[in-house]
Order: C-alpha cells, then sequence, then structure tokens
C-alpha cells in the first residue's frame, strides 16, 4: 500500500495528465470495441475477443481509479473520471459476457442483472471509494434494471400496461426517495451531498412515468408518424407538474444541480403536454384548464408571498447539509457541536 501511495500522490501536474491518459486510453479502447464489432467496418473480432477488449477496459478504469482513492485515502478529479468511464463501461462488458457464452443480451432477466450488478458497482465506488456522483448512476441502472424486470413479470410486457408501469415507477421513487434517507442518515455529519445524487434519480424515475406520454407530441397533426405509448391524461399531468416543481424547489433549497436539472426537463415536458392539450382527441385551444388554473395560482401564491405576516419556517440550508441543527456549528477538528 505504501508503494502505491507514493506512485499515487497527489500532485497536480500529474493528476492533470492521469486524467487526460485515462479519457484517452478508454476511448481508444472502446472504439476499438465499436470498429472490430461491425462486420461492415472491415474484419470483425470473435465474441471472446470484443470481451477481452472491454474487460481490459474496464478493469484499467475502474480497478486504477478504486486503487488510487483507496490508497490515498481521498478522492481526487482524475480517479472520479476513471471510476464514472468504468461504471459506464460496466453494462457493455456483461452484456458482451452474455453474447461471448452464447445467451441472449436482448432478454429481460439478463438486463435486470446486467444494470443490477452495474448499479451495484456505482454504489461501491460511491460508498468505499467516495464518488458522489456514482449513487446517480446506481439509481438510474435500478430504473433499467426495475423497468426490465417488470417487463418480463407482466404478460406481453410493460409495452402492453403502461398504466401500471407509471405505478410502478412512482413505487421506486419513493424507494429510491427511502434510500436518499438512509444515506442522508449515515452521512449526517458530513453532510446530505451524496443523499441528494439519490434524490435525483427518484425525481428521474417519477418525472419518466408522467413523461411516457411525450412522444404523442411528435404524432401530432401528422398521420404519418405512428407511435406507440401511453396516452396523455389529467392524472399524470399533475403528477407530472408536482413532482417537477418539488425536483427544482429540492434543487433550489438545498443548492445542489441534478433534481433542479430533472425538474426543470419535467416543466418542460409538462409544458409540451399540457400545452398542446395532448390528452384532448379534438383540441380547441382555449385559456380554460391548464392555462387559466396556473396563471391564477401562481398570482395568489405571488400575493401571499406580499404579505408582511406570512412567514416561511426558518430553516439553516447549510446546516441541513451539514447534518447540523440552526445555531451549531463545527467543533474542533470539524466536528459539529451541539
Amino acid at each position: 500500500m505504501n508503494e502505491l501511495q507514493r506512485l499515487f500522490a497527489p500532485d497536480e501536474a500529474k493528476d492533470a495528465l492521469r486524467k487526460l491518459a485515462g479519457l484517452l486510453l478508454g476511448l481508444g479502447l472502446f472504439m476499438t470495441f465499436i470498429r472490430k464489432g461491425t462486420s461492415g467496418l472491415g474484419s470483425a473480432w470473435g465474441d471472446w475477443g470484443l470481451l477481452a477488449s472491454l474487460a481490459i477496459t474496464f478493469a484499467f478504469l475502474y480497478g486504477v481509479g478504486m486503487l488510487g482513492a483507496l490508497s490515498t485515502g481521498r478522492l481526487r478529479s482524475w480517479e472520479a473520471v476513471y471510476l464514472v468511464f468504468g461504471v459506464l463501461v460496466a453494462p457493455w462488458l456483461l452484456l458482451q459476457f452474455i453474447e461471448a457464452i452464447g445467451g441472449s443480451p436482448g432478454a429481460s432477466l439478463n438486463i435486470v442483472w446486467v444494470f443490477a450488478v452495474t448499479a451495484g458497482l456505482a454504489a461501491a465506488a460511491a460508498l468505499i471509494a467516495g464518488l458522489r456522483y456514482g449513487l446517480l448512476l446506481a439509481s438510474l441502472a435500478v430504473i433499467v434494471s426495475w423497468s426490465a424486470l417488470w417487463d418480463k413479470i407482466l404478460s406481453d410486457g410493460i409495452g402492453q400496461h403502461f398504466g401500471i408501469y407509471r405505478g410502478l415507477l412512482v413505487i421506486l421513487a419513493a424507494l429510491l426517495l427511502g434510500a436518499a434517507f438512509a444515506v442522508w442518515r449515515l452521512d449526517e455529519r458530513e453532510g446530505g451531498g451524496r443523499a441528494s445524487e439519490i434524490v435525483t434519480g427518484a425525481a428521474a424515475s417519477a418525472v419518466l412515468a408522467g413523461s411516457l406520454s411525450f412522444p404523442k407530441v411528435f404524432a401530432l397533426d401528422n398521420p404519418f408518424f405512428l407511435v406507440s405509448g401511453p396516452d396523455s391524461s389529467l392524472l399524470w399531468e399533475i403528477v407530472l407538474l408536482v413532482v417537477s416543481l418539488l425536483a427544482v424547489g429540492y434543487g433550489s433549497r438545498f443548492a445542489v444541480r441534478g433534481p433542479a436539472y430533472v425538474g426543470g426537463i419535467g416543466l418542460a415536458v409538462f409544458l409540451l403536454l399540457a400545452g398542446i392539450d395532448v390528452n384532448d382527441a379534438t383540441p380547441e385551444g382555449t385559456i380554460a384548464g391548464w392555462p387559466l388554473i396556473l396563471a391564477i395560482v401562481g398570482a395568489v401564491a405571488f400575493a401571499i408571498s406580499l404579505v408582511p405576516g406570512v412567514r416561511a419556517p426558518d430553516v439553516d440550508v447549510e446546516a441541513t447539509l451539514r447534518g447540523t441543527g440552526p445555531g451549531e456549528g463545527p467543533g474542533p477538528g470539524g466536528e459539529p457541536t451541539g
């Protein structure tokens, strides 16, 4: 371990060089997989040769990134780049392994375990090496694995049960929020940064549930553009609006970008779905309904904000993220007092 500490000792110039090296090596090795996996680009490699190229890519990126973080006791930017890149390569590696042993990479149960393992690798990078974004990657992988699981369980797949699938995505969002709370309790002294990454994943799951009708927008007034998917409804427009507003509110209140970005995307999708009135077979373009309701509620909320006697609860955002209460502060050695 001492030798590793010496090799990976923090150095600004060397760290920048390692970051560049990791990106270039990773891109080069993965490009090899792309070129040699396509017969249209010349002589293609066999399944095991392609698996070997991905295994080398993953082992170098994830392995060196993890070793670097563990040897020095803290995660630096080059190690974060290696670990994120390695996690992104992981599902390709696992799917190619299935291909090499004669399996079906597109089978639902294979997608389930591949992305479950990917989520585990991302979570390990977060919990062991300190890669905060690993929990976001893990949450997104869980969404894919969860979706594939129910695609197998539901008769004829989730494409025939979009209403149930939407409910399942909301249930998953609730489960991810529970996981975020558990991580927040685990990190109570250090802050809620890692928990916020899972909150981003929860918001993505719920926003996805409300956004499944979005492709219908492209089929509007275009009979040649056929889109399969659920119809929009008032219920899911409300869900999309509420979840998106909560995500934006969380992001702005606790100064984290992920939930705010997801909420912003959700609001943009809601604007199109509700604005074009996709859930109406014969839209008339009237201002009654969503336009009028949103304008009235917004005006009332702004008017209430001007009333002198109305005050929101006094919450110290920085203290909340640190896990300390109002009036508490860090004591000697950075430990919170209370």
